[in-house]
């Protein structure tokens, strides 16, 4: 799908196919091969495929040539399931035009859309909607920071609550899925850090972009502490919450060990002279033996009730 872009008041307004030539930025959202058929023919741009998108290599995500100005970076994005995840979006800037291609539809390019809507521009130059989206990115990631702290917060007080070990199991995994959100964060801060380093090194960008994008990069760098701060948050939460199920576990194998020698030296009694008698009344009771397999039943059952009750199983 082609979405293209054009500048009336210093505003960014859609544009239809048709005009694409009048844009100063087209989105390319999972394009087919028409799609990149109309850029080539129109444009003369040729676009990035699925396999250079997904490499990692530095010399592969920044870097200049005959096509322009070429900077892969990682978007934050979480699927319907609430599942984090990054996704690599491809900038171009090229004869005056900035190119967008993902392979999804993320956040920041939805709030950025929205804002454009009554939001003018200064410049109106594609190095400078590339970095209001990379300002967007970075909001996008300060909200995302918040949430893991307020989640982080419901968490240690049910985890504190020591009467609440009940919901340990689920606190557990909670922890876990926010680790991997942080560490996705962290991952997309810092290839946002190493991609604006690039365009202030390399791009040929005016003095009102070359100021912004060191904003930018400001605002990771404030970002970066908090990051690093909530996994110190979770692996202290993780830790409490393993310590306090080994120290209840404990207690239960303490009560197992004092059960087991309270009666054992019934149990050796009975094995060594039990059975070992000749005058032994309960062989002539008429229900001894039903009423033996109901005590070996309850001797079953009443153990699994009780500790049923005090929530060790």
């Amino acid at each position: 799908m082609i979405n293209a872009f054009g500048l009336k008041n210093k505003q960014l307004v859609k544009i239809n196919e048709g005009d694409i030539k009048n844009a100063i930025w087209i989105d390319l959202i999972e394009p087919e091969e028409a799609d990149r058929e109309v850029i080539l023919t129109n444009l003369g741009q040729n676009l990035a495929t699925s396999i250079e998108l997904d490499d990692i290599e530095a010399s592969a995500r920044f870097f200049e040539d005959n096509e322009g100005l070429h900077v892969h970076s990682f978007f934050f994005y979480e699927d319907a399931e609430d599942r984090a995840g990054n996704s690599t979006v491809a900038f171009t800037v090229h004869n005056g035009r900035l190119f967008t291609l993902r392979e999804r539809d993320l956040p920041a390019f939805r709030l950025y859309r929205m804002r454009s809507r009554y939001q003018g521009m200064n410049d109106g130059n594609p190095y400078e909607v590339l970095l209001d989206l990379f300002e967007v990115k970075v909001e996008q990631l300060a909200d995302q920071i918040e949430n893991i702290y307020s989640e982080l917060e419901e968490l240690s007080l049910i985890i504190m609550d020591r009467s609440a070990q009940e919901h340990y199991d689920e606190a557990i995994t909670s922890l876990a899925e926010l680790e991997d959100t942080a560490w996705k964060v962290r991952l997309c801060l810092m290839d946002s850090q190493r991609a604006v380093n690039y365009l202030v090194r390399r791009a040929k960008m005016p003095t009102d972009q070359l100021e912004q994008a060191r904003e930018v990069i400001r605002d990771i760098e404030s970002l970066v502490p908090h990051n690093e701060s909530l996994f110190q948050k979770v692996n202290f939460l993780m830790q409490a919450a393993t310590s306090f199920i080994n120290i209840e576990q404990s207690r239960i194998i303490k009560i197992f060990s004092v059960v087991s020698v309270v009666f054992l030296p019934p149990t050796v009694v009975a094995s060594a002279y039990g059975m070992n008698f000749e005058n032994m009344p309960e062989l002539k009771w008429e229900y001894g033996y039903p009423l033996s397999l109901l005590l070996m039943l309850l001797a079953g059952v009443a153990p699994y009730i009780y500790f049923k009750v005090k929530k060790w199983l």
